[in-house]
């Protein structure tokens, strides 16, 4: 029988998503409501004209995509506590870099500090020049619910606001090892403020996940990208499945 877990709200006072397949308002909007395939679009790379050549050259994928998501909002609300989180972290560069070591038995010793978890998070930091406290969070499928429980226990601290950034750059297919895949790279920023805009809600289930090693069921972690389609839709609820727990999405404005 299912159980309620949690059930908390908040309000959104502004928002951006960046990806590597889609550029524009029209673009997501066109989206969501599931007129434009992205597998049929080019890569396409974030200008990042604010930062300086140097730094622009020193990010990866996610990186760059947070800035892009996150840079104008965190203007825009300074006062707003950063978390940052991620499903997939730097497991790009981590390949990269087994298979330098493989070859060359040695490795760049500042791709080698940028593989870690929190390494997105730091370039943040110090390109905006910001010592304050930030967090930084390695989820399972449920990275988006994670990051807002996160933001929710924040404001109940006392912070005014909360920048959530939650970011995914998918393994490349160059490593064909069994791994489940956003269907492309992206960013979701969000400011998040006390209120009773929007509720969600946790409740567990019986399901559990499978002990035969040959299972295949895929898992998605990508519930950043179905929240910009309910954000886009004019529908007011929404129940997002992972196994063993369903988290209930609502809008109340």
């Amino acid at each position: 029988m299912p159980q309620n877990v949690c059930r908390f709200s908040f309000n959104i006072a502004a928002w951006q998503a960046s990806s590597s397949k889609i550029s524009t308002p029209e673009q997501w909007q066109d989206w969501a409501q599931g007129k434009l395939d992205t597998a049929s679009l080019p890569e396409c790379k974030p200008a990042l004209s604010f930062l300086p050549p140097m730094q622009r050259r020193r990010l990866g994928k996610a990186a760059r995509l947070v800035c892009d998501a996150a840079w104008n909002l965190a203007d825009q609300y300074p006062e707003s506590v950063p978390v940052y989180v991620s499903h997939d972290g730097e497991s790009n560069r981590s390949f990269e870099l087994w298979q330098e070591l493989l070859n060359t038995h040695t490795v760049s010793p500042t791709s080698f500090g940028l593989s870690v978890h929190n390494a997105t998070i730091g370039q943040w930091s110090m390109l905006r020049k910001d010592m304050s406290e930030h967090t930084a969070l390695a989820v399972a499928a449920d990275s988006f619910e994670t990051a807002l429980t996160e933001a929710f226990a924040l404001l109940q601290d006392g912070a005014p606001s909360v920048l959530v950034i939650v970011a995914d750059d998918p393994l490349s297919e160059d490593y064909p090892v069994l791994a489940t895949r956003a269907p492309f790279a992206y960013a979701l920023a969000l400011v998040i403020t006390k209120g009773e805009d929007y509720t969600l809600s946790l409740e567990t289930t019986s399901a559990r996940p499978s002990e035969n090693p040959n299972d295949t069921t895929v898992e998605p972690y990508w519930s950043s990208l179905e929240w910009v389609r309910f954000l886009l839709s004019d529908g007011q609820q929404h129940t997002q499945h992972y196994i063993g727990r369903n988290w209930h999405w609502q809008k109340n404005a």
